[in-house]
């Protein structure tokens, strides 16, 4: 039901040292994921969030 971030992060009896474990496993995860398939970060451009009237 919930993501795998909300569950690292979002939950709020979770102690910080292991939130951060989680976040730093995720990491080491996509930085894995690059080396392996020889891609580069491209970062997205954000949108800008317009109000709605």
């Amino acid at each position: 039901m919930w993501g795998e971030s909300s569950r690292c992060v979002a939950h709020k009896h979770e102690h910080h040292t292991q939130a951060l474990l989680c976040l730093a496993r995720r990491r080491a995860d996509v930085l894995f994921a690059m080396l392996r398939d020889g891609t580069f970060y491209e970062p997205q451009p954000v949108r800008a969030v317009t109000p709605q009237t």
